[in-house]
């Protein structure tokens, strides 16, 4: 019976999360028994529906107030579920979050969590995504067309910022991701999971320095500085983040509430080809790589000597050298201005396009 429990509780996760790659099967029930107790498992049988209010789950269990905030809290510090406020109400509902990105992340954050655990963790991930990749590659051709029609675009590209002299000791920062961060009033930073994940297993990232790259807003920056996963900071030193972020040649990536594109946005993500969970999973064949922009890079090939620069620093790999010089494929090219910012001859410039959507099926992986 206590097995069983387990196996239920994978189940309904995988569920509520709509995704067809990560399985209840014993590697996801192995990541519930690393972060979970049995009491806390036995709970989570009540989420038949993924969302549930406090008043539900208090019918449904029996608890006192007391009691069942304080289960709703140890499951909310693991990353097992989120709390929203329902729209256009002051009650808050409780979400069971999906493994992947969600448990990934959230449980990997959390400040107090000990080392040793979190080096288990990232090997269970580790494993997930594995699983996840042949699961994508033995069911390729019939998996395309639930990618390319039912999952969520889950993020739009913010070119990286140019900033214009005004004075002398001034500088004004144009672009969109300080204009997003000029509306916040609650601002979380905390670790990249991508690039903690990564330096667990051993494998560091190889673009940024610092893996404190990632900023949350609104309900979700709240979550993260009540449940010990982000620390809270100022306007001013998010926008040091993503200069930072700029000069070390990672992408911006905006999210938003319910993945919705007219909602809040929530997130800036700081994000690197080596271990961002978006990118790689594109590039270990799991997913799509799918994502909006408007803008695109141009190259003034009168000025390009062939450095190669911009074909190593593009995430997407969207650059190749023809005959000593750059040559772009603009159905591939995110617009996040990365070789822009790097290029040393100034040979190229970042335009504004009408809202583009770029879509890349997963790779096809060699047997």
């Amino acid at each position: 019976m206590s097995e069983k429990i387990w196996i239920k509780a994978a189940k309904l996760i995988v569920r509520a999360s709509g995704n067809p790659l990560f399985q209840a099967n014993e590697t996801l029930v192995e990541l519930l028994q690393t972060l979970l107790n049995e009491e806390q498992v036995k709970f989570l049988l009540n989420f038949r529906k993924p969302n549930l209010t406090f008043q539900e789950l208090k019918e449904k269990t029996g608890m006192n107030d007391t009691k069942l905030m304080e289960m709703l809290n140890s499951l909310m510090g693991n990353g097992i579920l989120m709390d929203w406020p329902i729209e256009n109400t002051n009650i808050m509902e409780y979400r069971l979050l999906a493994p992947v990105a969600d448990i990934f992340e959230f449980s990997l954050v959390r400040f107090d969590r000990p080392i040793e655990q979190k080096k288990k963790l990232a090997l269970i991930y580790e494993k997930m995504f594995k699983e996840a990749t042949e699961v994508t590659q033995t069911n390729y051709e019939g998996l395309l067309p639930i990618f390319k029609d039912k999952l969520p675009i889950f993020a739009r590209i913010i070119p990286i910022e140019k900033e214009l002299s005004v004075a002398q000791e001034k500088v004004l920062p144009l672009h969109e991701a300080s204009k997003i961060i000029d509306e916040q009033d609650i601002i979380s930073l905390s670790e990249c999971p991508c690039k903690l994940e990564r330096a667990l297993l051993g494998d560091p990232c190889k673009t940024s320095s610092d893996i404190f790259r990632c900023l949350h807003f609104g309900n979700i920056g709240r979550y993260f500085i009540e449940h010990n996963l982000g620390k809270s900071i100022s306007k001013d030193e998010a926008k040091r983040i993503l200069k930072e972020a700029e000069e070390e040649g990672l992408v911006h990536k905006i999210f938003h509430d319910d993945f919705s594109l007219d909602k809040k946005e929530n997130a800036i993500c700081n994000c690197c080809k080596c271990c961002c969970i978006l990118f790689q999973s594109y590039y270990r064949g799991i997913f799509p790589y799918h994502t909006l922009t408007s803008y695109i890079a141009k190259i003034d090939e009168s000025k390009c000597v062939g450095c190669g620069i911009c074909v190593d620093k593009c995430p997407i790999e969207a650059i190749t050298l023809i005959d000593g010089i750059a040559h772009d494929d603009e159905n591939k090219c995110i617009g996040c201005g990365v070789c822009v910012h790097h290029c040393p001859e100034n040979a190229r410039i970042l335009e504004r396009t009408e809202q583009r959507e770029i879509y890349l099926p997963p790779l096809i992986k060699d047997q």
